[in-house]
């Protein structure tokens, strides 16, 4: 759910954003906290969170002792830096087990990563444009990518964000602008991949999963390094990804696109069944 869709509100800022005036500034205050603090695996002092997030120093002291107390954050008494706190374990895995795009692929990611041997991730759009990585299933390879859960892409980062711009939610940030050429060919295939695009040894291809509105609420990506995934193998593999995407999208009650291929040979994956 955006911000202009919260329910029981209208008024909008000058950026089209929800107005201030009916929500609650004190959670608004303390997600900003919480964002700040996951792009730093150090944690961060009074100071830096007070100036990074807009906040009176006071203002965030007060803050920041409340969420002390009630395990969202921690406090390092020899560092004096705070960092995110035990109970946001608890939520996130909770978060995960209920999201039903999630549970839908766990199993098609591990019937790909079987097949592949690649390390499959689950990476999730967020509601300011960053993606992040939920799910994971580990490659069967001895050289292991080390991409984790949790790890956080920008809203430029390679091939996820061409997928997310090839097919565009409604409220969300926009993305990158890329060729429309580049994103014709994205919707024609219904898979995308890069090469080298990460880091200089790392080759990724993905696939988006549709929600009831037709718009990406997941994508499904495998992971190789050098010749563990090529130009050849992906083709090889572009039917089992197209079919993945459709059959996760149907399973979660989404609506896939009416301009999202069919796979050429539509295999049986025998994964998600009851």
């Amino acid at each position: 759910m955006t911000k202009a869709e919260v329910p029981g509100s209208s008024a909008t800022d000058e950026r089209g954003e929800q107005s201030s005036e009916q929500l609650v500034p004190a959670i608004s205050r303390a997600t900003r906290v919480l964002e700040t603090l996951v792009q730093q695996s150090t944690g961060a002092t009074l100071t830096e969170l007070a100036k990074r997030c807009a906040l009176a120093k006071s203002t965030a002291s007060v803050l920041l002792r409340t969420m002390v107390v009630e395990g969202l954050v921690v406090y390092d008494q020899e560092t004096r830096r705070y960092n995110l706190g035990p109970l946001l374990v608890e939520f996130g895995v909770a978060a995960i087990a209920r999201t039903s795009a999630v549970a839908a692929s766990r199993t098609y990611m591990e019937w790909l990563a079987e097949r592949t041997e690649l390390a499959c991730l689950a990476i999730q759009p967020m509601p300011d444009g960053h993606f992040t990585a939920i799910a994971k299933i580990e490659s069967r390879k001895a050289v292991k990518v080390t991409i984790e859960v949790g790890s956080r892409f920008g809203r430029d980062t390679p091939l996820i964000s061409r997928l997310a711009a090839a097919w565009p939610s409604r409220g969300r940030p926009e993305l990158v602008a890329y060729p429309a050429e580049e994103l014709e060919e994205l919707r024609a295939q219904g898979y995308g991949a890069v090469y080298g695009e990460y880091r200089p040894e790392l080759n990724v291809v993905g696939v988006p999963v549709f929600d009831r509105d037709g718009e990406p609420c997941l994508f499904i990506a495998l992971l190789g390094i050098g010749d563990d995934l090529t130009a050849d193998g992906v083709a090889g593999i572009a039917d089992y990804l197209v079919t993945a995407s459709r059959e996760i999208s149907s399973r979660i009650g989404g609506r896939i696109p009416v301009d999202y291929p069919a796979p050429v040979t539509a295999p049986d994956l025998g994964a998600g069944r009851d």
